[in-house]
């Protein structure tokens, strides 16, 4: 990192030694100027965490069951770092240095992965000392767990999961701070970061591949052991964290992932509305016209060829696909937006498809039209081989933003870990308008979870889904005539020259035309008989089977009587006076309705309790 000299103290206590200082010094730097510049060391100091949580379990708990707190982080391929420990509170100063040597790494390796998602730091406060958590021997029924046995939700209950970085190691409830380091590539030099520390996310065992499972079956801990999450948010907990570079990466900002020898693919995104046919049919076509290209499959019709992409996996067929100038990714349809990801070589068929919509962006007659796409940005592999086809199309049961609204889909298990995260990111694509923004938000969802989420709300597709057939745009007039195979493009795709005769004519007429057959059209019913006997019906109800009926002359008062007014004779029985008991003279109440002396006053509450 640039210094002479270090100093460290000793960290544990001796009851010989009470306290002791080592230093060591060198005459001249370790690394010289063309080693720096060669090696291009990049360093990550990280200070301090402040503000960290007391609650919901304090610093003096934590201090007596927890490891002392440190910080971990794996930068790219190179191995995972750990900081000391350091004695738990609310500011931990850790002072961590580390070193990494990005001159060895690929030439634009390092580029593409400061684009990526931030760096993810580790703040471990609350690890229990599994050491000091020994359970003695017992009898089924004894221990707390024995009840969980027979229940589907046992595993569930449970914190089986691997440590981040290293096996057979438990899981623990942490914070995580993300770190951008893309300013790096703006050509600056020094980055002193304060991130905000979130809490990290509850462990998943249904994430996990069936490889993690065969090798290390980690050890099983009941979720009472584990310690609650700490409330970082509400603390306002922050890491503080500087990173330098020994040469900046201005001189290399100007060479784009594209000049890379070993990024050889691109990607571009294209997201419009549901009715824009005319995008989706040109779009359709001309992705399978480039792999039928490089399949040399173009000499076949275009059925068999659309049959034979469907029925290709690249994973299971072919061996070596660097080279072929073909469009792999998926088309998710849901009723309301149709979404392409399409992956292939960044300067043969991105860019053919590319040159060839880039001015529909611009236009806003075709509705909503949103193409990402950024020609500096390089891959050097491919994301969608794995898929169930090259070119994979699946059609969801609802609107993506209708299923994403759904209160259940955020309840842990409901669905899969991977559909669920595709639908999260697939949600937050839709709404990003730069191609940076989604390499940076790690938004492409994986070629499993693009499967996992198809099988879990996909419906089975149609040939309207798709348009194999675009619709026809024909004219009748002269001057309109167009070759056969070589429709004319107009905005409007609905209509024609022959819906403007319709218009203009009698709307009981039809009218049939065929390029291709003569045609005529024929009424199933007499229309004349029809509409003569439909008027008559009409007219017929105009009068009453008696003819005219008058309902007669009624005066104002007669007019403003209630429909349902009492007659006379009620009238006069209502204004009788009121008779207690009129219907049942002969009858006697069974209790005693009579009122009772003021001094017996309280014996008048328990009247019809007690009978006489």
């Amino acid at each position: 990192k640039g210094e002479k000299s270090v100093i460290s103290r000793l960290a544990a206590n001796n009851p010989k030694v009470l306290d002791a200082y080592v230093t060591f010094t060198v005459e001249t730097p370790l690394l010289s100027e063309r080693q720096r510049h060669e090696l291009n060391p990049l360093i990550i100091r990280i200070n301090s965490a402040t503000c960290l949580p007391n609650t919901p379990v304090p610093i003096e708990a934590l201090q007596q069951l927890c490891v002392p707190t440190y910080c971990k982080y794996k930068f790219h391929n190179f191995p995972p770092h750990r900081t000391h420990g350091q004695i738990h509170g609310t500011h931990v100063y850790f002072k961590d240095v580390n070193v990494l040597l990005t001159g060895t790494m690929k030439p634009g390796e390092l580029q593409r992965y400061l684009r990526g998602p931030p760096l993810e730091i580790e703040v471990h406060d609350r690890d229990r000392n599994m050491e000091n958590n020994t359970k003695e021997p017992c009898l089924f029924g004894e221990d707390e767990a024995d009840e969980n046995v027979g229940k589907v939700s046992f595993l569930a209950s449970k914190s089986a999961i691997c440590n981040s970085f290293t096996k057979n190691k438990v899981w623990h409830p942490h914070g995580v701070a993300k770190v951008s380091l893309t300013d790096l590539l703006l050509g600056k030099k020094y980055l002193t970061i304060s991130a905000p520390i979130h809490n990290c996310s509850a462990p998943n065992t249904a994430a996990f591949s069936e490889e993690d499972k065969n090798e290390n079956i980690t050890e099983l801990v009941s979720s009472s052991s584990l310690l609650p999450m700490g409330h970082y948010l509400e603390s306002d907990s922050l890491l503080k964290v500087r990173v330098e570079i020994a040469v900046p990466l201005q001189m290399h900002a100007e060479i784009a992932d594209a000049q890379v020898t070993n990024c050889l693919y691109g990607c571009i995104i294209y997201i419009f509305d549901y009715n824009n046919s005319s995008l989706l049919h040109d779009l359709v076509e001309e992705i399978t016209e480039i792999n039928a290209k490089a399949l040399q499959l173009d000499c076949y019709p275009v059925h068999l060829i659309g049959m034979a992409l469907a029925a290709l996996k690249l994973k299971t067929t072919l061996e070596t696909v660097s080279e072929l100038d073909i469009v792999t990714g998926f088309h998710l349809l849901d009723g309301a937006t149709h979404l392409f990801v399409l992956e292939g070589l960044k300067d043969k068929a991105i860019k053919k498809l590319w040159d060839k919509h880039f001015e529909r962006s611009y236009r806003r007659e075709d509705g909503q039209l949103e193409i990402l796409y950024n020609s500096q940005l390089a891959f050097h592999q491919r994301l969608y081989t794995d898929l169930e086809a090259i070119f994979y199309h699946f059609r969801l049961c609802k609107p993506l933003f209708t299923i994403t609204k759904q209160p259940l889909l955020y309840v842990r298990g409901v669905v899969p870990w991977a559909c669920f995260q595709a639908l999260s990111r697939l949600s937050y694509l839709c709404r990003s308008k730069r191609l940076r923004d989604v390499i940076h938000g790690d938004l492409l969802p994986s070629a499993e979870m693009i499967t996992a989420l198809s099988h879990q709300y996909g419906v089975p597709l149609t040939d309207e889904d798709l348009f194999v057939q675009k619709p026809p745009l024909l004219s009748v007039s002269s001057d309109d005539y167009t070759v056969p195979g070589k429709v004319s493009r107009v905005k409007q795709a609905v209509y024609s020259s022959l819906d403007n005769y319709n218009e203009m004519c009698v709307p009981k007429n039809r009218f049939t035309y065929c390029h291709e057959y003569l045609s005529a059209t024929f009424d199933p019913v007499d229309v004349v008989a029809a509409c003569k006997e439909s008027f008559a019906k009409s007219k017929s109800m105009w009068l009453s089977p008696d003819g005219f009926v008058f309902p007669g002359f009624k005066s104002s008062i007669e007019s403003n009587l209630h429909p349902r007014m009492p007659d006379e004779a009620r009238l006069e029985e209502l204004s009788e006076k009121w008779q207690e008991n009129a219907l049942h003279a002969n009858m006697e109440p069974v209790l005693s309705r009579d009122r009772w002396s003021w001094d017996k006053r309280h014996i008048d509450f328990d009247l019809y309790k007690k009978p006489p």
